[in-house]
């Protein structure tokens, strides 16, 4: 009976299950493709053939990591060491891959084992890589051609295989080629271990940590701080997915209601033959749940799918590779399921409250009978306003308006975020009398840019270049401070003279430093305390109050301090440059970075537009942007699907009344705009309060500024009537559609 039930109204059932459907796909793919970046990047920074890592302590995550070439001979000499293998990992923007990590490997170490040759050989000889199979494909690329990176020429050895994603759509190249091209002279980003005997690791590891505090040794399959920071990319999908899903989930409640208002005669009729309360929850819920598992089923279907699409793309592909795990299939059949549950419950309530005797007297929804004429010319009179036609039915009104809004809303946080962040670093780059910022060219993520002093000091030669700031920072984990910026700064250098000092005094010698008011409340430190990083300890001699979250929730150290402590010795992350004549910005940019092929040199008011890290987060926002749009104008069609079924009779009358079809499309249209724009209303409210309860969490919840602009308001109520177009225009075209005399038969 319950599958025979949504089989009567076929059009509202597939729409149900489609809203349900894409909301499931976002939460598997989404999921899937966190689960991947997080576990390729485990398994990559920890060769299955090693027993133990070791990296930088306080390294947020081990590619940040910098650790000296010259321990690994130490390390060597450990008892119990039987191999050691030094490795560099750099990550490399090209216009076919945004993010192409390259490996650094000796390559008569036995990390080498770990890349599985398919075709050519080894690496034998300086300027030779080798590339993994995926990326082989994508670059087009053969054993015996040349392949490029970072402006040099290298000779593909062989095409490996490892099984992981991220390795197979990167390269490998030998240890001293790795280190010259990513400006690492005598540094490694770890260290590998291979022990002579496994049950000694804890003895080594201990020795390890107590020689090097500033180490960290761990096992295979340790929880270190990478995880709990990877643990971000596997919530996201989910975080995200849920929203979606959300929105559909509400959908299905506008279905189930509307499925008892046009059968509550028969829900009388049930009644009245001895059905119980009990029986007719149980029949309501279970349509509700039969949708949920059939949404649900498609929705991993299509998730799927989208997983198998992102191989068609080089530039996704080589990053996002999805893993579907069980847990995976779980939560998108756990959340629909619930989502069933919950959809079917406030519409399976009423059905049970309807008295048997009042259910059979019912006339509204879509059945009647011949008494009903005088009724609906009563009603015409109310036809010409959108808002009342819309208030006849409250609930699935407001619950439509629920389940757009909400869509709508986490938009409009996500967009106010992501603009309060861009703000935020765009401000950064225009404080310290900053003209133009200079990042390391190519570089596919800002915190990985690397420029050599000697570029800082050509570049203050420059005629047009007034001063030259030298800008480090790094990320340490610091128990206390989920995140933290420390800045590495050159007090002679103009950029310090935009800290506002409001304890203390500023740093004047090595093992000093400063402490943002944020950092400072949060770690409970003062002037005259110390705090250590990476295995160092520093001095607080004084506590600044810029305004930007990102600085008082930092530090900062003097420059030297900043490059040992990172291990980028004479290395600098950015470079602000002062201009004679701040009105020649823009030609002398292009000038500069003519000159200096080595940097990318942006006006500092906008240079967040240029970073890979910006345009990939865009790109993700863009891509929610379009899930929502999906699911939205889903729920709207059927919202507005089932207003035209429930008067189909009323319609009738109009055609009837001579009401031309264009006139009853801008009727059906003009209730679904309505609806649309309260709906984008209602989203702005929801998308405000997310904002303000992102920001109550606890240590993250100050990074989550929003910054609101005119243009994203109308950026968003253009997405709510965009989707109240798309939602009106097949039920606006069915309802022009009816004939008069069948639409007054219609029962």
């Amino acid at each position: 009976m319950i599958v025979k039930n949504l089989w009567r109204r076929k059009t509202r059932t597939l729409l149900t299950l489609l809203g349900i459907a894409v909301g499931v796909a976002a939460i598997v793919a989404l999921s899937a493709f966190g689960e991947g970046i997080a576990s390729g990047m485990e398994n990559m920074f920890s060769a299955t053939i090693a027993d133990l890592t070791v990296g930088q302590k306080d390294a947020m995550m081990l590619i940040f990591s910098s650790v000296d070439e010259s321990v690994g001979d130490e390390l060597r000499q450990i008892e119990g060491v039987k191999q050691v293998a030094g490795t560099v990992v750099g990550i490399v923007q090209m216009p076919e891959a945004p993010y192409f990590i390259v490996m650094g490997e000796d390559p008569r170490g036995f990390a080498m084992a770990h890349y599985r040759l398919i075709a050519g050989g080894p690496i034998t000889g300086r300027k030779q890589i080798l590339l993994g199979k995926v990326a082989a494909k994508n670059f087009k690329k053969e054993v015996g051609e040349t392949f490029h990176v970072n402006g040099l020429s290298y000779r593909i050895a062989g095409i490996y295989e490892t099984g992981l994603g991220l390795e197979d759509g990167g390269a490998v190249m030998g240890l001293e080629d790795a280190q010259r091209s990513f400006g690492k002279r005598d540094k490694v980003t770890y260290f590998v271990l291979k022990l002579k005997d496994a049950r000694r690791m804890n003895a080594v590891k201990e020795e390890i940590e107590a020689r090097w505090p500033d180490l960290s040794a761990a096992r295979s399959g340790d929880a270190t701080r990478q995880d709990e920071f990877l643990g971000i990319y596997r919530s996201f999908g989910l975080f995200v997915g849920v929203f979606a899903a959300l929105v559909g989930g509400l959908g299905m409640m506008n279905t189930t209601l509307m499925s008892v208002l046009e059968r509550t005669r028969e829900i009388g009729v049930l009644r009245a033959l001895g059905w119980r309360r009990r029986r007719v929850v149980g029949m309501i819920l279970g349509e509700a749940l039969v949708l949920a598992l059939a949404g649900g089923g498609l929705g991993v279907a299509l998730g799927l799918g989208l997983i198998a699409l992102t191989k068609l793309s080089p530039a996704v592909e080589s990053l996002l590779q999805g893993v579907v795990t069980p847990s995976v299939l779980m939560q998108g059949m756990g959340i629909a399921l619930v989502l069933g549950v919950i959809g079917g419950l406030y519409p399976a309530w009423r059905a049970a409250q309807l008295a048997p005797i009042e259910a059979m007297r019912y006339e509204g929804g879509a059945g009647g009978g011949s008494g009903r004429s005088t009724q609906l010319l009563a009603r015409l009179r109310l036809t010409g306003g959108a808002l009342r036609n819309l208030s006849r039915r409250p609930a699935r009104t407001l619950v439509t308006l629920a389940g757009i809004g909400l869509g709508v809303g986490f938009i409009v946080a996500l967009i106010a975020m992501t603009d309060g962040m861009t703000a935020t670093f765009d401000q950064l780059a225009s404080q310290g009398q900053m003209d133009l910022v200079a990042e390391q060219a190519k570089a596919s993520d800002l915190s990985l840019s690397e420029i050599d002093d000697r570029a800082a000091t050509r570049l203050r030669a420059q005629p047009e270049v007034k001063s030259v700031s030298r800008i480090l920072f790094g990320f340490p984990s610091i128990p206390g401070v989920p995140f933290m910026f420390i800045f590495g700064l050159d007090p002679q250098e103009p950029y310090l003279q935009h800290y506002r000092i409001r304890e203390g005094r500023t740093v004047t010698r090595s093992g000093e430093m400063l402490l943002g008011r944020f950092a400072a409340d949060n770690l409970e430190k003062g002037v005259g305390d110390t705090l250590r990083i990476s295995g160092t300890t520093f001095k607080i001699v004084g506590i600044y109050e810029n305004g930007s979250t990102y600085e008082d929730g930092g530090g900062m150290m003097l420059l030297k301090d900043a490059q040992r402590v990172f291990g980028k010795p004479r290395k600098a992350s950015l470079l602000g440059i002062q201009l004679k004549d701040s009105s020649r910005g823009a030609e002398v940019a292009r000038t500069l970075e003519a000159q200096f092929p080595e940097l990318m040199v942006s006006q500092a008011s906008g240079f967040t537009q240029r970073l890979q890290d910006f345009a990939t987060m865009y790109a993700v926002l863009n891509a929610l942007i379009v899930v929502t749009v999906i699911v939205g104008g889903i729920v709207m069609t059927n919202a507005m699907l089932m207003s035209v079924f429930e008067r189909t009779q009323e319609i009738g009358v109009l055609r009837a009344l001579g009401w031309r079809r264009g006139r009853i499309v801008g009727m059906v249209l003009a209730e679904s705009l309505a609806l649309s724009l309260l709906s984008g209303l209602a989203g702005i409210a929801i998308g405000v309060g997310l904002n303000r309860l992102f920001m109550l969490v606890p240590d993250f919840g100050a990074f989550l500024t929003p910054i609101y602009s005119q243009a994203m308001f109308v950026k968003v109520l253009v997405l709510a009537v965009g989707l109240g177009s798309i939602g009106g225009l097949y039920p606006a075209w069915r309802a022009a559609g009816l004939r008069p005399i069948e639409a007054l038969k219609y029962e």
